[in-house]
């Protein structure tokens, strides 16, 4: 009996010890649906805070490369600030304020190099002979390997003089392909790269370290036998991380790969803010549809560029222009946010969360252009968009997102591409953007597996249409009778150029139409709710 108690009390143990294996491996495949980013590991409990505006380039990198190599080893870290990107100091606070991280700011480069010199291997050798001299790249990807900074020829005495003497490698007088030529099968990560021109000397170069990332640069827009190279090498379903010389070819060449990419090529600070955890998150939408729906013409605004990560990181937050508008709150608006954020800056996508309308009007957030990254559906291979589309889905269920902004070109009436998409259930329709111009398709509707796909009717964007001509056609439209709630000609969606116009002018266009009774301003997600309870498909 004794044997038989013992040999039950064993099988219960192996039972419960399997389970809990398989719920342990559950959650981690579930998390690597949506999980595209190198996290770091360590979350930082002190840092230690440097303006990069009173550093001389060759300091700048120095700094962000040993940033990097700390990042992983120590509590104690490195936060840069720059005065053209002040959002940076509102991360921080938050970090002090509502994650128990407290900080000092310093002046002296050299003082946090003799601080963090243990932590550091040896360093690696550039050159900035011009602003297009690659070898600070190529040391970037060798610093990676190495647990090494990135030093500029010029000061490499007096990094000597604090200590730190070991040469890993001279990266001086190569060129842009030596760093994939000779690194990219030495532990390289091949699901993130990043690109990013010679000339900055700080962004994104202390994740790269982190990471190991590849860091490159092709300049000549029409010409892609480096990105060639180093897109086709990559994971299926990867992310470039920074920006190359031109946006509808990069993109492009990208897509075709199967590779998103993230404008970031002036993002800080992801190794500190990529440390703290994610979590789901909810949001409010408070918008009442116990309004009038008879005889009324419906409008949504959305902003662009939210798929900036370095703006929405840098100054968006802040800016009066943007989303620190005294403006914002007035009136119903849609904002589209960069899924890079849940993963390299949790905190910050948390509080534009938090800080969002939520009263008599409210801001709604949708997945950014065109997903996880800037990319183009039609262009995206194959097999890498049906695993792009399941993290997609993923991510929207966590973040309690229903819709997405897809740019791509002239891709509207493809059917079998919107089935992809809208086959899952976390992805209620699409707003559609056409490169060419944003408008081409002048707010036509189409219809996915009985999901609406959008395409954008008017555009706020100086130049192309001003706020008094969208104020006059969106009049024009009531005036045509376009107010039967079940036509889809009564519903008006606006792309809102971020660089052209701002809150301000959003304002003084939804002021003018308030003015007309038959027409009413609603959030994304109600204007998307409004069409498929409505219209006939």
């Amino acid at each position: 009996m004794k044997l038989k108690y013992k040999l039950n009390k064993i099988f219960t143990i192996v039972i419960i010890f399997t389970l809990c294996i398989n719920i342990f491996n559950s959650g981690a495949n579930a998390s690597s649906l949506h999980s595209y980013y190198i996290k770091n590991p360590k979350k930082p409990t002190h840092l230690y805070a440097i303006y990069e505006n009173n550093l001389t380039p060759e300091e700048k990198t120095m700094i962000a490369t040993l940033q990097g190599v700390i990042s992983t080893s120590s509590y104690s870290q490195i936060y840069i600030l720059s005065k053209s990107h002040p959002d940076y100091n509102i991360w921080l606070d938050d970090l002090k304020q509502n994650h128990g991280v407290t900080y000092d700011i310093v002046k002296d480069p050299w003082y946090l190099l003799d601080k963090f010199k243990s932590y550091v291997k040896g360093y690696v050798l550039y050159s900035n002979s011009s602003s297009k001299d690659p070898s600070i790249n190529n040391a970037c990807s060798l610093a990676a390997l190495k647990n090494c900074i990135a030093i500029d020829e010029s000061i490499e005495n007096r990094l000597r003089d604090h200590g730190i003497k070991k040469l890993k490698g001279d990266c001086r007088n190569t060129d842009k392909y030596w760093a994939y030529n000779n690194l990219w099968n030495s532990k390289l990560s091949h699901s993130i790269v990043i690109e990013l021109s010679p000339n900055k000397s700080t962004a994104l170069r202390d994740y790269a370290i982190m990471s190991k990332c590849l860091v490159f640069y092709e300049d000549a827009p029409k010409e892609f036998p480096l990105r060639d190279k180093v897109f086709s090498s990559m994971e299926k379903d990867s992310i470039c991380l920074g920006w190359g010389p031109d946006e509808y070819e990069n993109v492009q060449e990208a897509s075709k790969h199967g590779v998103s990419i993230v404008p970031a090529d002036w993002s800080y600070n992801l190794t500190v803010l990529s440390a703290l955890p994610y979590q789901i998150l909810t949001r409010k939408n408070n918008s009442s549809n116990s309004f009038s729906k008879e005889n009324t013409h419906f409008v949504t605004f959305i902003m662009s560029d939210g798929d900036n990560q370095q703006w929405t990181l840098g100054n968006n937050y802040s800016s009066k222009k943007w989303y620190g508008s005294p403006s914002r709150g007035k009136f119903n608006m849609g904002f589209t946010i960069s899924p890079s954020l849940y993963e390299l800056a949790p905190t910050v996508f948390k509080l534009y969360y938090k800080s969002a309308s939520q009263k008599d009007y409210n801001d709604n957030f949708i997945v950014s252009p065109s997903g996880a990254g800037y990319m183009y559906p039609s262009k995206f291979k194959e097999d890498a968009l049906e695993l792009n589309i399941k993290r997609l889905n993923n991510y929207m269920e966590n973040v309690n997102q229903k819709y997405i902004s897809i740019l791509d070109n002239w891709s509207f009436d493809n059917i079998a591409l919107w089935d992809k998409y809208t086959v899952y259930p976390n992805i209620q329709g699409i707003f559609y953007l056409n490169y060419h111009r944003q408008d081409d398709y002048k707010g036509k509707i189409l219809w996915s597996n009985g999901k609406p796909i959008v395409s954008c009717r008017n555009l706020l964007w100086s130049k192309l249409e001003e706020n008094n001509t969208l104020v006059e056609k969106i009049n024009s439209y009531a005036d045509k009778g376009y107010t039967d709630i079940t036509n889809p000609n009564s519903y008006t969606f606006v792309y809102v150029h971020a660089w052209s116009k701002t809150m301000d002018d959003i304002e003084k266009v939804i002021s003018e139409l308030n003015k007309n009774s038959k027409i009413k301003v609603v959030t994304p997600d109600t204007f998307m709710e409004l069409i498929k309870t409505n219209i006939k498909h």
